[in-house]
């Protein structure tokens, strides 16, 4: 069975987020644990993780596509235990090592797929007791409505 378009923008993005590791030269080794589930179990035991989730979707932004795509927003999100003594550095680090992920990974991505635009990044409110910071970034992409036949 083939994917679901949102399935194949997040697999595509996932194999960009996978890479980050300080022998790639990254900042971090969050690719390590990095998973597509919007509500992970790694992050309870590592000290840094990502996950990327799929947002909304909504009307093309282009006219030419509006009959063959949708604007699918994703976020990135990444968490650091807030234990670290340096937590909001390795905070900012991982953020940095999202941007860097994403640079010239185009080939990632199926024909028909725009490569995500950056959006917004911006902090992750948690309460004092959840042990986490995080940061949340923000892409956009046109992907198709449906998938491609078999």
């Amino acid at each position: 069975m083939n994917n679901s378009p949102r399935e194949t923008l997040i697999d595509s993005c996932g194999q960009m987020l996978a890479r980050i590791k300080r022998a790639d030269g990254f900042l971090t080794d969050a690719g390590l644990q990095f998973t597509a589930e919007p509500a992970p179990v790694v992050g309870d035991e590592a000290s840094e993780f990502i996950t990327v989730v799929w947002d909304k979707q909504e009307r093309a932004a282009d006219p030419a596509l509006l009959r063959t795509h949708r604007l699918t927003t994703v976020r990135v999100i990444a968490k650091v235990k807030a234990s670290l003594t340096n937590a909001q550095e390795r905070l900012d680090a991982l953020v940095t090592d999202i941007e860097a992920a994403f640079e010239k990974q185009q080939f990632r991505f199926p024909v028909g797929y725009q490569f995500p635009q950056y959006q917004s990044a911006e902090p992750l409110a948690a309460s004092i007791t959840a042990g986490w910071v995080g940061a949340a970034v923000t892409y956009t992409s046109h992907i198709p409505i449906r998938r491609p036949a078999a």
